[in-house]
């Protein structure tokens, strides 16, 4: 029979079990509830149900009449037979659940709204358990949870999954105060077999009650030695769970700081291998159109118009590729701690119309409206005044490179305080949230892929932050996403007291040794009668290449896309096919892949060779795997290109060209 006892501040349930030979012994010691109140997660073991619920009811009684709220996650046996003792210690359960301070929960239906593929999904219980845990807190109630969750998976062989729900529970423990009472049936670990898992079991929770049958002993004397050793192991038990527990965590503080330092340096030696090709690329590009006009210009065969659009081409590529030496010795300058200012009083004003001046060609042919606001009461900073139209050159040229024809790109000049605020906004390409905080960062690019729509090696921007900290001020980044454009702010102090040294001109070599002039124009085999598709997204580089081809007599066909050269090579069947590699949009290997997919015998059988500027052995076998015969690498030497095709084509004609 069962007694109840409520004096108002705690209610204990107690059983007697009679052994059979009428010889009654000392009740079970179900725990003191009533000082119970402090955050923890426990485990009480039993071997019977009515033990169980013995120490249940003394559990969410004591809480209930004290105020807590009580959430009660059980099978629905357990749950009816709780809520009849409760009742039967005169607690209104109507009125418990109809505040929200009683809760009561099948735990199967709660099992099965965060199991997937037989495991707990962590972001599933968090959102089930912590929205049940928030709505009974309510009133800043304290909270205790009665779950039998871990006990389901463990009868059905779970172990695994019952040992993660128990770690989930604990993680959400960290920001979650409430008393947590787990309960497993002792029957459940029988055999030596499931020694490690309880255990495991044990090391999950801080504190372990063992289960009863440790009181049918036949005297006091004996039970009382019993009590003394069990208490022993189980103080054992506790230190050796703590040691683990300790333990665990070294562990798994090592584990993490080593998979941190592994991601890091994964990342970073991604990072530079990704700058290196770009350097290779973005140098190799502008070389391409550069040397092979400048072979076109020794054979004097050039008319007029065409030797103004080489030189023009040259000088273009030429200055294009010396900035981009520069950026890198910039930074190499920034890493170094070698970049000094020429400090003195400037015009912020005059260095801005220095910059717009710069740009106001490349606005002009993309329709891009350029609009400049100068405030009379910011014009005067102490600073380096070619470092300061660097920094503005450069963000207005990623303005304008990033906005499309038509669009708007605005400088403005005010004083903030005692800053003066230089802005740069766009109608641009805008800044996706995930890239925003990375914008400044060494060697960075939103898009690193081959098909990338701009050129440009990831450091502008790392350089224009260096400048800015170094005159004493800070820039920042603004969009609202992706295709709405982007503001990049500066604030500089009306005045910097610190002088740097003076900078240095520094010495320049020439970039390439010196070549037998004559040695690219050896005799080359003509190649009359070859007819040649040219593919390039670079319209100088596709210029220059058609018209040495051209000058070698082959047939040349051009195409500045994927899908120009499909439509091209479909009607004008070409002997060869020459294609860049990267592109927008589209690449050279989507190129070569949909060409080897048609379904004609010149599609599958015509040869391909693949120009690009990178240049890793990975890029080369790459392109050999994709269905390209050859692999010419940039700047294109035209002895190099024609004895390729050569090499890929039947002989269409024996002559040979001076």
């Amino acid at each position: 029979m069962s007694k109840a006892i409520d004096n108002g501040n705690s209610l204990r349930v107690g059983f007697q079990h009679n052994t059979g030979d009428n010889t009654v012994l000392a009740p079970a010691p179900i725990s003191d509830w009533s000082g119970t109140s402090e955050p923890e997660h426990f485990v009480q073991f039993y071997e019977t149900d009515p033990y169980l619920m013995d120490s249940l009811s003394g559990f969410i009684g004591i809480g209930l009449s004290e105020g807590d709220a009580c959430i009660v996650v059980a099978t629905n046996a357990h749950r009816e037979g709780l809520e009849e003792r409760l009742q039967a210690c005169g607690l209104d359960m109507i009125a418990a659940r109809a505040s929200g301070q009683y809760v009561s929960l099948d735990a199967a239906a709660c099992l099965s709204k965060f199991m997937v593929d037989g495991a707990p999904a962590t972001e599933r219980f968090n959102e089930l358990i912590q929205g049940i845990i928030l709505q009974a807190a309510v009133g800043q109630r304290r909270v205790r949870i009665f779950g039998e969750m871990v006990m389901l998976l463990w009868a059905e062989g779970n172990h695994n999954a019952a040992i993660r729900l128990e770690e989930l529970w604990n993680d959400l423990h960290k920001t979650h105060p409430f008393l947590l009472f787990c309960a497993y049936s002792i029957n459940s670990f029988d055999g030596e077999a499931l020694a490690a898992p309880l255990s495991h079991v044990c090391i999950a929770h801080a504190r372990v009650i063992p289960a009863e049958s440790y009181t049918a002993l036949a005297n006091p004397d004996g039970r009382l030695r019993a009590i003394i050793q069990l208490q022993q192991k189980a103080r054992s038990l506790e230190d050796e769970i703590a040691k683990r527990k300790e333990a665990e965590e070294q562990l798994r503080a090592s584990l993490i700081h080593e998979q941190m330092a592994r991601a890091e340096a994964e990342t970073a030696n991604r990072l530079k291998d990704e700058f290196l090709a770009t350097v290779s690329h973005e140098l190799r590009t502008p070389l391409n159109a550069i040397i092979g006009w400048s072979h076109m210009l020794r054979n004097d065969g050039l008319d007029e118009a065409t030797t103004a659009r080489a030189l023009e081409t040259i000088e273009r590529n030429a200055k294009s590729q010396a900035q981009l030496i520069e950026d890198i010795l910039d930074v190499s300058r920034v890493i170094t701690g070698k970049l000094r200012l020429n400090v003195g009083p400037v015009d912020a004003a005059s260095v801005i119309n220095a910059a717009v001046d710069c740009v106001q060609l490349a606005a002009d042919s993309k329709g891009i409206k350029l609009e400049v606001t100068l405030s009379p009461a910011a014009r005067h900073v102490s600073g380096d005044p070619g470092r300061l139209q660097q920094v503005v050159w450069n963000l207005l040229s990623n303005a304008i490179k990033f906005t499309p024809s038509g669009g708007r790109v605005a400088v403005r000049l005010e004083r903030v305080k005692s800053t003066v605020q230089i802005s740069v906004s766009d109608t641009g390409e805008g800044i996706s949230p995930d890239f925003l905080p990375f914008i400044f960062d060494r060697f960075r690019q939103a898009d690193g892929t081959s098909t990338r729509r701009h050129g440009g090696l990831g450091l502008g921007l790392a350089i224009v932050r260096h400048l800015v900290e170094l005159h004493g001020g800070m820039v920042q980044a603004d969009s609202p996403g992706a295709g709405l454009g982007a503001t990049f702010t500066i604030r500089l102090p009306l005045a910097v007291t610190e002088k740097g040294a003076k900078s240095h001109m520094r010495d320049t070599e020439s970039l390439w040794p010196e070549k037998d002039a004559n040695a690219a124009f050896k005799t080359l085999p003509s190649l009359e009668g070859v007819r040649v598709l040219l593919v390039d997204d670079d319209r100088d580089s596709l210029q220059m290449l058609a018209v040495i081809l051209t000058d070698y007599k082959a047939g040349v066909q051009t195409a500045a896309s994927v899908a120009e050269a499909l439509e091209v090579f479909q009607w004008y069947k070409p002997d060869v096919l020459v294609s860049d590699l990267a592109m927008p949009d589209e690449d050279g290997y989507s190129l070569i892949g949909k060409i080897r997919a048609l379904q004609t015998e010149s599609a599958r059988q015509t040869p391909a060779v693949a120009l690009t500027a990178y240049v890793r052995v990975e890029d080369r076998t790459r392109a050999l795997s994709a269905g390209f015969n050859m692999f010419v690498p940039k700047p294109v030497e035209p002895n190099e290109l024609i004895t390729a095709i050569v090499n890929l084509t039947e002989p269409g004609a024996t002559g040979f060209i001076n």
